[in-house]
């Protein structure tokens, strides 16, 4: 059983196939009985699972835009004992919470707020001299249509800040967010299309 990120090091690809299955069904599965962001974390299990074998949380940030995709995340971050519990009174939160777990980067809950959060945290840690720097940012198709997110990445560019920007482009935003000047008011999902 993976309960750490640590945990997951020595998988091999088909070891992790096999715990994004898992995964996906766990979350299926508590989901059904506690209610909650379901789409969302269902689309971010194989990059969840990606980026915490990649990446060394806590000492590397990951910061997911919004947060209510993280239920795959917290099941592998120490948390999947207690995620029949999530969105319960005295249960896990819905989204990220620092005070839940040293995982959870950023509290966040509004959209297109990842990309500052994890150039802030990539500032700190060169100010700090700290020579792992790794800040992930997370961000979906419908929120990196707001105007932070694009504010966030040209100050990153400006400071060339060490940092990394996953989009996550899965078509999967709920509402539409193209604009009739943009070419219409479908889902802004597959960015390519409209530049």
């Amino acid at each position: 059983t993976i309960n750490l990120p640590a945990d997951m090091k020595g998988l091999d690809s088909r070891q992790l196939k096999q715990l994004a299955h898992e995964l996906r069904w766990e979350v299926l599965e508590n989901v059904s009985k506690t209610g909650g962001h379901l789409s969302s974390s269902l689309g971010v299990v194989e990059l969840t699972v990606a980026l915490h074998y990649v990446f060394d949380m806590p000492e590397d940030q990951i910061v997911w835009d919004v947060s209510h995709q993280c239920y795959p995340h917290k099941i592998l971050t120490g948390r999947r004992s207690r995620f029949p519990t999530l969105r319960q009174a005295n249960g896990l939160s819905g989204f990220c919470k620092r005070k839940e777990s040293a995982y959870d980067s950023f509290g966040a809950g509004h959209s297109s707020t990842s990309i500052s959060a994890a150039q802030g945290m990539s500032v700190a840690k060169s100010l700090l001299n700290k020579r792992q720097n790794n800040c992930v940012a997370v961000i979906g198709d419908g929120a990196i249509t707001g105007g932070m997110a694009y504010e966030a990445m040209n100050n990153a560019g400006y400071l060339r800040s060490r940092m990394i920007v996953v989009l996550n482009d899965n078509g999967q935003v709920s509402l539409p967010t193209g604009t009739p000047s943009a070419g219409g008011t479908i889902a802004a999902s597959e960015l390519s299309a409209y530049t």
